[in-house]
């Protein structure tokens, strides 16, 4: 932090010196407490374009000078998670991604972003776990459910993923189809039309048969 009204220690001073330091500092602190309303939204413009010009030790820079400054700001962390993230600096990314969800649980960009650092790392149960908390927050979230199909396959593979839809098609055979072409037939063509049906059916999902669909899928998932 800046030392702006920091004063030397004299040890003789005019009484009129004194009040006149004191008036300075009561206008200067005055001065100062105003733009601080409007400090989170200058970080958040200066981080936007930073990210649009790619500038990445730029916006990690930023980053950690505006959690710094402000490190109960949720926004902040989620600055620095994606700076150090496009620097590959992935075990910092999770830090400051975990950081912003302790501020901010509700965050499913957050949660969505940290299920893409595991899956690059290869760390699938982990991913699933984020991904399946951001559709648990917000049935809505297409992106999450496409990952989700990815990571689901990458972690049980072709085999696994036929054996968990079995066992899904016994209660609920919909829901097993909407499950085989996300996970599958997804993740062969890439194309979000194709799983764009399937997500339509599992966004609607009511909580108590998201919680029943995902206990039998992800039996192994421990988080």
């Amino acid at each position: 932090m800046r030392n702006a009204f920091k004063r030397s220690a004299q040890t003789k001073r005019s009484v009129l010196t004194i009040l006149a330091a004191l008036i300075c500092l009561v206008y200067a602190l005055q001065l100062k407490a105003e733009p601080l309303r409007s400090t989170s939204i200058n970080w958040l413009q200066h981080a936007t374009a930073l990210e649009k010009q790619a500038d990445w030790q730029g916006l990690l820079k930023l980053g950690q000078r505006w959690t710094h400054a402000e490190p109960a700001n949720a926004t902040a962390w989620f600055v620095m998670g994606r700076a150090n993230t496009q620097l590959q600096r992935y075990a910092e990314a999770i830090n400051a991604y975990q950081r912003n969800l302790q501020l901010a649980p509700a965050d499913v960009d957050a949660l969505n972003n940290l299920g893409n650092i595991h899956r690059t790392r290869k760390q699938y149960r982990e991913a699933m776990t984020a991904y399946r908390d951001a559709v648990q927050i917000d049935p809505a979230y297409e992106l999450a459910w496409h990952n989700l199909g990815l990571a689901f396959i990458s972690l049980k593979g072709v085999p696994g993923v036929t054996q968990s839809l079995r066992d899904l098609s016994q209660t609920d055979p919909d829901l097993a189809e909407a499950w085989r072409v996300l996970a599958i037939e997804y993740t062969v063509s890439r194309d979000s039309r194709v799983a764009n049906k399937a997500i339509n059916v599992l966004r609607n999902l009511n909580a108590e048969q998201r919680r029943r669909m995902f206990e039998r899928l992800f039996a192994d998932v421990r988080g």
